[in-house]
């Protein structure tokens, strides 16, 4: 029997059938496929009781540092950084998660001398000075509008100020005047935070003379807050960010090792 001599019924029926099994089998696909990436991704934010539960059972805070976390992330809520970071002028973040990573890699390969270009107000120098031995040194390269204040309280409160420089410079100045210093290949760890960073290329290449074989540099924020995966011509510090990790990845002097912490951490060994 041919098509047009079944009933109208049946033809409209056999359609609507057809229509109701395609949008199943497109809805259940999404669906699938939303589930998945739902699931594959690490955390939702800050305040995912995953992350909450991680950081309960595995972080192991100074009282100093619980104190100064804690004016860190007050400072955060003021109303002149969140307008900074939302027009993209500031970055700075305290990750106790990624400070405690650095201070057992500097405690794990016997670190005595320290160098700190992050932009944690004063947390993460605290943090490493705290594994160096008595002898140690960190030096921390602070910009001029990172206010530390407080910062130096909970320094002299752990009882670790005298172990932290502080040089008040841009990065790239405090980098050549170590290099000029003759200090290069004398560092056990540099930590870099890329956020807002021009020159990356140039920063990369001053810390890994710097470092001694053996070495660690730890290089935060080299996701750029997701802009290097969309990274247009105009966007030149996100080109740099993005140039800078091929690079990393065809670098023959480290092996390498990219964490998803934070903004993205890629951990670079010095042979």
């Amino acid at each position: 029997m041919s098509l047009s001599n079944l009933p109208r019924d049946v033809l409209v029926g056999t359609a609507l059938l057809g229509a109701t099994f395609v949008a199943g089998v497109y809805v259940g696909k999404r669906y699938f496929l939303f589930r998945r990436k739902k699931s594959q991704k690490i955390f939702e934010g800050k305040n995912d009781p995953r992350r909450g539960y991680l950081l309960r059972l595995s972080l192991r805070q100074h009282p100093a540092a619980k104190k100064l976390e804690q004016v860190g992330t007050e400072h955060h809520t003021d109303s002149r950084y969140l307008e900074q970071r939302l027009s993209g002028a500031t970055s700075q973040d305290v990750s106790s998660d990624v400070a405690q990573l650095l201070g057992n890699l500097t405690k794990a390969i016997g670190s005595r001398k320290v160098l700190e270009m992050g932009r944690s107000y004063g947390y993460n120098p605290l943090i490493l000075a705290l594994v160096l031995p008595a002898d140690g040194k960190v030096t921390a390269c602070v910009c001029d509008t990172e206010d530390i204040t407080c910062a130096r309280a909970s320094w002299r409160e752990a009882g670790v100020e005298d172990k932290i420089d502080v040089r008040i410079k841009p990065a790239e100045e405090t980098l050549d005047d170590l290099i000029s210093a003759e200090e290069t290949g004398t560092f056990d760890l540099v930590s870099l935070n890329m956020a807002d960073r021009q020159n990356c290329k140039k920063c990369y290449e001053k810390c890994l003379r710097l470092l001694r074989s053996g070495g660690i540099l730890a290089i935060d924020g080299v996701l750029g807050r997701g802009a290097v995966l969309t990274a247009k011509s105009t966007d030149t510090m996100s080109q740099e960010l993005h140039l800078l990790n091929e690079a990393i990845l065809r670098d023959a002097r480290v092996s390498l090792s990219t964490l998803p912490l934070g903004d993205g951490m890629t951990l670079c060994f010095k042979i």
